[in-house]
């Protein structure tokens, strides 16, 4: 009788060489005030991640309480995106689940502060269940080359770390910074020390066929609303704004699009990364704008709904879209 062959772990040693030099993703605001804003900001995460959990956790219920409140905006911008997502609910859950995106935006930022001390690299394969189909493990055995898609759902900062253990190094993400310069030169040294390199959102196709022809791998995140000569693609049924330059980036390079997701698991310190399917470039070939962005919203559509609590909501997705009917 037949035994089946051991799985071969997927974690390994990142690779360690640059096809594309680092660059500085920085924002433009400067000056004693924006100093003092960043110190501010981050002496103020600082604190809130030494407090004992249970007062963290009534800090992160406080704030959110008062995001919510206070940022009518987007919170009602918000719930109609829910609705729109998850289907007619009851007001009461639409708002829980909008307070529920603050609280986990929330946490995320505090998590950060401690997630390289709570959790080193060699604790990575106990601490993270991996999920990839065959088409990314092949991917990443190859030794990379593409480029990785995914949307603001689970831990998409921390989670970041685990990528290039699975075979996805070089490590590059086309990024806005925030305007803050100091908080944005935080920001970049934080996300490096995760193992991921910046390219700056514009200008980010002089540096992208270098970083795939080096075997590296891109990450982009395709949720948000664009703004910038959008195209308009269906995202949870109604149409939805949609960047134009990530489907042309996309169609030019011809490299596998790998769909991917880092949950957060119940237990602390824990999380499940996702690689659930691959977009083959043969598929885009030939499609437009509009063709891509409807592809992959329905890929990004599948990691939100596997898990609706962890996804920031606050993003104003329909804006600037035409109305229903």
């Amino acid at each position: 009788m037949k035994t089946a062959a051991p799985q071969k772990s997927p974690w390994i040693a990142p690779r360690e060489h640059e096809p594309v030099p680092d660059q500085e993703v920085l924002g433009t605001r400067k000056g004693v005030l924006a100093w003092l804003e960043c110190s501010a900001a981050r002496g103020l995460v600082r604190l809130a991640a030494s407090l004992p959990h249970t007062l963290r956790e009534v800090l992160i219920g406080f704030l959110a309480w008062l995001m919510h409140t206070i940022d009518r905006r987007h919170s009602r911008a918000a719930e109609a995106f829910v609705a729109q997502a998850l289907g007619p609910a009851d007001p009461v859950d639409r708002r829980r689940r909008v307070r529920q995106a603050w609280k986990h935006l929330l946490r995320l930022t505090l998590d950060s502060e401690r997630f390289a001390r709570d959790l080193p690299p060699e604790l990575y394969p106990e601490r993270v269940h991996v999920e990839m189909c065959p088409e990314a493990a092949e991917i990443a055995r190859a030794g990379g080359g593409c480029v990785l898609i995914s949307a603001h759902i689970g831990d998409w900062e921390n989670g970041v770390a685990f990528l290039p253990h699975l075979g996805f190094s070089p490590l590059y993400a086309i990024s806005k910074p925030p305007k803050n310069h100091y908080l944005s030169l935080h920001a970049q040294k934080l996300r490096k020390s995760r193992g991921m390199r910046l390219l700056p959102r514009r200008g980010a196709m002089e540096f992208v066929p270098a970083v795939i022809r080096g075997g590296g791998s891109v990450a982009m995140l395709l949720d948000q609303r664009a703004r910038v000569k959008p195209v308009l693609a269906p995202f949870f049924g109604r149409m939805a704004t949609a960047d134009r330059s990530a489907g042309v980036l996309l169609r030019r390079l011809k490299v596998p699009l790998v769909i991917v997701a880092v949950y957060a698991d119940e237990r602390p310190g824990h999380y499940r990364a996702v690689f659930p399917a691959v977009i083959e470039p043969e598929e885009l070939a030939g499609a437009s704008p509009e063709a891509i962005a409807t592809r992959i919203n329905a890929e990004l559509e599948r990691l939100i709904l596997a898990c609706p609590d962890q996804y920031f909501w606050l993003h104003d997705r329909y804006r600037g879209a035409p109305a229903e009917g």
